[in-house]
């Protein structure tokens, strides 16, 4: 990955939080909350055939399903939500940062809220999950096939409670 001096719009972002005034701690929580979506962003769209390697190189494909999808990454994998929320945060203020500076006409993080403190005590998905892997254990299938299977599954659900909220097909 490029170093922060290559990477104009990672080098403007700082400034803007440097123009904030944050603690110290604070501001490195953003710095390193920044890196961590960036790392993930960029694993992400490589995936797709592209090669990028800097927050510039990435602002093109950034948008709001990008954005849900690294919500969803991070509570798949049982990030703590006080991290999840903080991480967040980070992106609306890049999301806030890009769309000021005129870099993007959108804001790609609008609409991605915090998670509460319980996200993943959903009750009655948790023992279909549960029972669902306990299968595929007793079927011999390898853990990160399960995992792959699970995440899957995670996925198409938000997609469809999404989709639903967006045509108003709730079916609950």
């Amino acid at each position: 990955m490029p170093d922060t001096q290559s990477d104009s719009v990672k080098k403007d972002f700082i400034k803007y939080l440097d123009s904030l005034g944050l603690s110290p701690r604070s501001h490195k929580n953003y710095r390193s909350d920044l890196g961590y979506f960036l790392s993930w962003t960029i694993l992400r769209i490589r995936s797709f055939g592209a090669y990028v390697e800097s927050l510039t190189e990435v602002v093109p494909f950034l948008n709001k399903d990008l954005g849900r999808e690294f919500k969803n990454y991070m509570t798949e994998n049982s990030v703590p939500s006080k991290t999840i929320n903080r991480r967040l945060s980070t992106l609306r203020h890049l999301s806030k940062f890009l769309t000021q500076s005129h870099v993007v006409d959108k804001d790609f993080a609008g609409g991605i809220e915090n998670i509460s403190s319980n996200y993943n005590k959903r009750p009655g998905i948790n023992p279909v999950f549960n029972d669902f892997r306990s299968f595929l254990e007793s079927e011999k299938v390898s853990p990160n096939t399960i995992k792959n299977y699970l995440s899957d599954i995670r996925h198409f659900l938000a997609w469809l409670e999404n989709d639903n909220k967006q045509t108003g097909n709730l079916t609950n």
